[in-house]
Formats: C-alpha cells, sequence, structure tokens
C-alpha cells in the first residue's frame, strides 16, 4: 500500500481509505464485525479510516472507534464529519459554531479519542456566512482537537469563497475534498471541482469508488443475494438502482473493454480514481470482499486500455 501527499499538507494517506457508510454502525452493529473489518483493512496496508456522525446516527463512530484503540494512535488517519442533519432541532445541522462545536464534541466523546485527523464539513451550508465556517474550524485546529479541516461534496462556488475568506483572514484552508466518484459517476470532472482542487493544491477523495458494487460487473445476471441492492430495505439506501439506470450506456461500454482486455472490472475501477489523483473511499460487508477487491492494486494494466475508456 503506497501513501499520498494530500495537497499542499504535509498530511499523506494510504492510497486506499477504509469507509464505513453503509456497513459498520448500519448493517452491522457488531463490535467484533467491525474489529474484523478494521483488522483487514491494517493487514492490507491501510491506515486511514473514515466515519460520519451520521453513519447510523453516532454508530459508526463508536464502533471504528473502539476497534481503532487497539493500534498505536499515531500510525494512522481517523476523519469524521459534521453538519449533515442527525436530528429534528434546527440546531442538529449545519455549519453554524453552535451545531459544529456541539457535533464534534459529540463525535469525540463517542469515538473514544483525544483527537481526530481530519475533520470535515459535510456538505455545504449556504446558511452559515464563510467566515463563520472557516474560523470554527481553525477553532477547532488552535485547539489541538483536530489536526486538518476538510470539505465534503462543496460545489466549485463555495470552494472558492472559502479559500478567498481564508487567504483575507491568514487562515488554514482545507486540505481535501471527499466527493462521489468512480468511472461512472464523474461530475467533479464536470463541474469545476476537480480542475480548482488541482490547481490550488487541495487533496481529494472519492466515495463509492464503485459505483455501488456496479463496477464490478456483479449485476450484469441479476441481483445477488447479499449485494447492496438487494439489501436496500435493510440498508434504507435505494440510490444502487438509480446509479445504474443513470449510467447505463457508459457503464456497459465500461464492462465490454474490461472483457475484451480479460481484466477484472473491479480491478480498473479501483485503480481509475487513483490514476486520477482522486483516491477511493473503500468500504466492504465482510473481510474477505475486502482483500478480493485490493489484490490487483500494484498490477500494471496495457495504456491502449485506459485510453480506450478515456474515450466512453
Amino acid at each position: 500500500m503506497k501513501f499520498v501527499r494530500m495537497g499542499n499538507s504535509g498530511l499523506k494517506l494510504s492510497e486506499v481509505t477504509f469507509g464505513s457508510a453503509l456497513t459498520i454502525g448500519t448493517e452491522s452493529m457488531d463490535q467484533k464485525f467491525a474489529d474484523k473489518l478494521i483488522d483487514q483493512a491494517w493487514e492490507l496496508g491501510i491506515r486511514s479510516f473514515d466515519v460520519s456522525n451520521n453513519y447510523g446516527y453516532g454508530a459508526a463512530e463508536t464502533l471504528v472507534g473502539k476497534s481503532l484503540q487497539r493500534y498505536p494512535r499515531e500510525e494512522y488517519v481517523v476523519s469524521t464529519k459534521g453538519s449533515w442533519p442527525i436530528g429534528e432541532s434546527v440546531y442538529h445541522r449545519g455549519l453554524s459554531r453552535k451545531h459544529i462545536l456541539w457535533a464534534f464534541d459529540e463525535s469525540l466523546k463517542r469515538m473514544g479519542l483525544e483527537y481526530v485527523d481530519i475533520y470535515y464539513a459535510h456538505r455545504y451550508d449556504p446558511e452559515t456566512p464563510m467566515e463563520e465556517v472557516v474560523r470554527t474550524f481553525n477553532y477547532l485546529i488552535g485547539t489541538g482537537k483536530i489536526r486538518y479541516w476538510a470539505t465534503s461534496e462543496w460545489p466549485v462556488e463555495a470552494l472558492e469563497e472559502c479559500h478567498r475568506v481564508c487567504d483575507k483572514l491568514n487562515l488554514e484552508k482545507p486540505i481535501l475534498e471527499q466527493c462521489i466518484y468512480s468511472f461512472a459517476v464523474r461530475k467533479a470532472e464536470t463541474n469545476g471541482v476537480k480542475n480548482f482542487c488541482d490547481a490550488n493544491g487541495v487533496g481529494m477523495l472519492g466515495f463509492s469508488p464503485l459505483c455501488q458494487g456496479i463496477l464490478t460487473g456483479k449485476y450484469r445476471n441479476g441481483t445477488p443475494q447479499d449485494s447492496r441492492m438487494a439489501k436496500k430495505d435493510l440498508l434504507g439506501y435505494d440510490k444502487t438502482m438509480n446509479f445504474y439506470i443513470q449510467n447505463k450506456e457508459r457503464i456497459d461500454q465500461y464492462l465490454e473493454i474490461c472483457d475484451n482486455y480479460e481484466v477484472r472490472p473491479v480491478d480498473v475501477a479501483i485503480q481509475w480514481g487513483i490514476r486520477k489523483g482522486i483516491f477511493p473511499v473503500l468500504g466492504a460487508s465482510k473481510p474477505e470482499q475486502l482483500v478480493d477487491t485490493l489484490q490487483n492494486l500494484n498490477v500494471v494494466f496495457p495504456q491502449r486500455m485506459w485510453d480506450e475508456l478515456e474515450m466512453i
């Protein structure tokens, strides 16, 4: 597992980040299950772990935090997020200083940690002035409770404003942007976000690098019983089929090219993001799935295959 520097910051993450969305704390509340997944990720060389306070309404933070306590704190990077609605109250959402300071303290308690390495502004909040957002996250850096701050799924206009405010106030900018990204869903390349991040030294992570499993090809002959689509009611998540319907032509061509070159679609999907500098945040429902997904992480594929994929 290689390590990559996040933009202009000094922080390096493992090429693949382990993500807990829809699995730990949602699909399973079992601590032993969480331990096995974290242990497997660690064995594979992953040292970057991603959670959020809205994953299982805090359950993911509790389970992942406890799993990670068995490892030396200085040997891994863990991130969590705030601003996503986590309750009915007007104070349970957004990027106001009131909400973020409360939400972060609650996250830290659940995780059982003295600090987190990265704290995300989890979606842009147009109702909170950018100066308030920037000062709040820099305040948390000043307390030592977070080492860096970041954004997730922010529009390019908000990122531009954020950088202007940080420059004006001489405060620390977010070191990375985490967005949805895969071969199938590539809006970061067309909405200006990737261009902005590349031009301004902002690192990028991409969640859903397999497009909910669609890019593995496992749905070509129906819906596997243990797939995310089959478990949509259990998980309370039904977007997987929508991704396929919206991107069917591109996905079918992708799978055809992988077949032509006799390569596993899952391997190509993981390397696609890495080649683009949008490093994958990868989840798994079981340890062996994680092993299978990453077994060919460093296999070299023909350049002509990548060229053909770029043309789709």
